[in-house]
C-alpha cells in the first residue's frame, strides 16, 4: 500500500507550478501525493500530478483539515509557511512534518525594509528548494502538466474560433501582477515588428499595447482552464516573470522569460530546459523588490525597465529561430 504524503502550496500560480517536479518525484517513490491549493487555482486541478484539495479561506479550514487527516498521511510538507498552512499542518499533525523556510529573518527584514539590492544566502531555484524540503533528489526535473486528448481537442476548438493554426504564431505575455515586471510598449512593438510569425498578446488587458494585423490581442479572452492548451499550440512564448511564464514551461513550449525589476537570483526562474532562455540585465541596484511591486524607482532612473530593445529583440529571435 502506498504511503500518503501531503503538500501544502496554496498560492500563487507560478509557485504551484514549481512544485510539479517534486510531485512527480514523490509519486515515483510509490507515494500517493495530495496537493492543497487555493480554490482560486481550481482550473489547474486536472493538470497537476497529484490528488487536489481546495482551500477556500478560514471557513473551510476545519473541514479541510479533517478531510486530510482521514487520509492518515505519513508526511506533510508545508511549502507556503503562512498562517493558513500553519493551522492546517497543526490540525493534521502528520508523523513527519517539514516546512519550507523562504528566507532567514535578516533577509526577510531586508525585503520588508525595502533594502536593495536583495541578496540572499541561498540563491538556488525555488523548485529545487521544494524538492529538498520534500526529501527528493531531482537531476532532471519533469515540469510537465497532464493534458488529456479530450482537453486538447476542446482547446483546439478555441484556437480555430480565433482563426489560428497550431504552431503558426508566437504568444507575447507582456503583463504581470506587479508593475515592475510589465514590458514596456516599445518592447512589445519591437517584438511584433521583428517576429517571423504573427503574434498573439494574452493577459489581463490592464495595460495599453498597440496591436495591428496580422497580430491579434486576445487578452481577457482565454480562460485559465484553457490557457495551458492554448500555450501548447504556440510556436513560442515570450513572457514577463509571471504565472503564464511558468505555465508555458509546464507545457514545454519554447520560452523566453524577461526579468525586469525582479531577478533570477531570487529563485523564481522557469524550471530549466534546452528550449528556455532567461533574459535579465545585471544592475548594481537590482532586484529592488521580491515581486516587482516597487512603482517608484528608489534610484530615480528605472534602468531595469530601460533595456536595449534592439539587442534584446535580436537575442530573443536568434534563440527562438532554432524552434520556429
Amino acid at each position: 500500500m502506498s504511503n500518503v504524503e501531503i503538500v501544502l502550496r496554496l498560492n500563487a500560480m507560478g509557485d504551484i507550478l514549481l512544485t510539479v517536479p517534486t510531485l512527480r518525484a514523490l509519486a515515483e517513490n510509490d507515494t500517493e501525493v495530495h496537493l492543497v491549493i487555493n480554490e482560486r487555482w481550481k482550473a489547474l486541478s486536472d493538470f497537476l500530478p497529484a490528488k487536489i484539495h481546495l482551500y477556500n479561506g478560514t471557513t473551510s479550514l476545519i473541514h479541510l483539515a479533517n478531510e486530510l487527516k482521514r487520509l492518515k498521511p505519513e508526511a506533510l510538507f508545508d511549502l507556503q509557511g503562512k498562517l493558513s498552512t500553519i493551522a492546517l499542518r497543526t490540525l493534521i499533525n502528520a508523523p513527519i512534518t517539514r516546512v519550507y523556510q523562504k528566507r532567514t529573518i535578516g533577509e526577510q527584514l531586508q525585503a520588508i525594509g525595502h533594502k536593495y539590492p536583495l541578496r540572499f544566502s541561498d540563491d538556488r531555484p525555488i523548485w529545487q528548494k521544494y524538492a529538498d524540503v520534500c526529501g527528493v533528489n531531482i537531476n532532471n526535473p519533469n515540469a510537465s502538466l497532464n493534458l488529456s486528448n479530450e482537453y486538447i481537442e476542446e482547446c483546439r476548438k478555441i484556437l480555430i474560433s480565433e482563426g489560428l493554426k497550431e504552431k503558426s504564431f508566437i504568444i507575447i505575455h507582456p503583463e504581470a501582477s506587479q508593475v515592475g515586471k510589465i514590458m514596456t510598449s516599445d518592447l512589445v512593438t519591437s517584438l511584433q515588428k521583428s517576429s517571423p510569425l504573427p503574434t498573439v498578446i494574452i493577459g489581463t488587458g490592464k495595460t495599453n499595447f498597440s496591436c495591428e494585423a496580422p497580430h491579434i490581442d486576445l487578452r481577457n479572452k482565454i480562460e485559465l482552464k484553457y490557457l495551458p492548451g492554448f500555450l501548447s499550440f504556440a510556436s513560442a512564448v515570450i513572457s514577463t516573470d509571471s504565472g503564464p511564464m511558468h505555465l508555458a514551461r509546464a507545457v514545454n513550449t519554447p520560452l523566453v522569460s524577461i526579468f525586469l525589476q525582479t531577478a533570477p537570483s531570487l529563485g523564481f526562474s522557469p524550471i530549466p530546459s534546452d528550449n528556455v532562455l532567461v533574459i535579465s540585465e545585471e544592475l548594481p541596484c537590482k532586484p529592488c523588490s521580491l515581486h516587482g511591486q516597487v512603482d517608484n524607482c528608489p534610484e530615480g532612473h528605472f534602468k531595469c525597465r530601460q533595456i536595449n530593445i534592439e539587442l534584446t529583440t535580436k537575442q530573443i529571435f536568434e534563440f527562438l529561430s532554432q524552434f520556429i
